[in-house]
């Protein structure tokens, strides 16, 4: 099964054997035995790409349900003998991945020390995009999208400040302005597709700020290129507060309060709708779990 999953997943037999590392003739080979035990072609090609027939589309989808309840029986099995185990993909949106996840996996690894993590990290579109296509098993992200297919379940309290080195020339020795003020200030800004500029834009609305009349001078793609910016910048930025504590501390950065105006949002765990693997489910509960308790490791 696992040669038909590669071959359906690059749509090259060359391709699979080199993810599989084995020859190209077996994984021909293997393909050809499925189909004779199918009765019917599970690939044609087009000059030098395969396509997937609507047979190879009908069995693909009920292997995939079939591949889920096999990694439910041994993870149900894996209960039994009192430990969990297995692979968990998860993909995390950039402020999560860099200041909350890795918290959570450090004691996570601790409790279930059989289990192996890998995280991919990119922003709220781009880790939808990998639970659909099914790149990873669930996601952590900022911020809601309209997309049916996706289930979103709230994990943490977050909230957007307004951010500048201590030296600001613009806001220096200023600890809060008034909403209109933000018109005359020089914004850093994440990139396209980022949950944080969402949450940030349909906020400012509320107070009659359209997000196109603030001056955005330069967009990066991460938070760590955007707090190393404002420390030789007089540009502002919003950032998540969990981002920013070692800054703060350090008296580096500082907050700068807007007067009757907070951007709180949350943070969402997300996966595909239907049922949710023991894994995943085991590690939504565990951070879940993890914030909500102080007293929790």
């Amino acid at each position: 099964m696992a040669v038909f999953f590669a071959a359906v997943k690059h749509l090259s037999f060359t391709k699979s054997a080199q993810e599989l590392n084995i020859s190209q003739p077996a994984v021909s080979k293997s393909i050809h035995e499925f189909e004779i035990q199918a009765g019917k072609s599970l690939f044609e090609r087009n000059g030098n790409r395969l396509m997937v027939t609507e047979a190879g589309q009908l069995i693909y989808k009920y292997a995939q349900e079939l591949n889920v309840v096999y990694e439910q029986i041994n993870e149900g099995l894996d209960m039994l003998d009192g430990k969990i185990s297995g692979d968990l993909r998860l993909g995390a949106s950039t402020t999560l991945s860099n200041y909350i996840v890795p918290n959570i996996l450090a004691d996570f690894h601790a409790a279930y020390p059989a289990t192996q993590i890998k995280v991919l990290h990119g922003n709220s579109q781009q880790v939808e995009q990998w639970l659909s296509e099914k790149t990873i098993d669930l996601g952590i992200l900022e911020g809601l999208s309209n997309n049916s297919c996706l289930k979103y379940e709230a994990f943490l309290k977050d909230e957007l400040v307004l951010v500048a080195r201590q030296s600001n020339s613009k806001i220096r020795g200023r600890d809060s302005i008034k909403p209109k003020e933000l018109l005359a200030l020089e914004f850093v800004i994440r990139e396209q597709g980022s949950g944080t500029n969402d949450v940030l834009r349909k906020a400012l609305l509320q107070i009659g700020v359209n997000w196109h009349d603030l001056d955005i001078k330069v967009i990066l793609a991460s938070t760590e290129s955007i707090k190393n910016f404002l420390l030789h910048s007089d540009c502002v930025a919003y950032l998540s507060v969990y981002s920013i504590m070692k800054e703060l501390k350090s008296g580096e950065l500082k907050v700068v309060d807007i007067e009757g105006f907070e951007v709180k949002r949350d943070f969402f765990f997300v996966h595909p709708q239907g049922v949710i693997n023991r894994l995943p489910e085991v590690f939504y509960k565990f951070a879940k779990k993890k914030f909500s308790d102080p007293s929790f490791s």
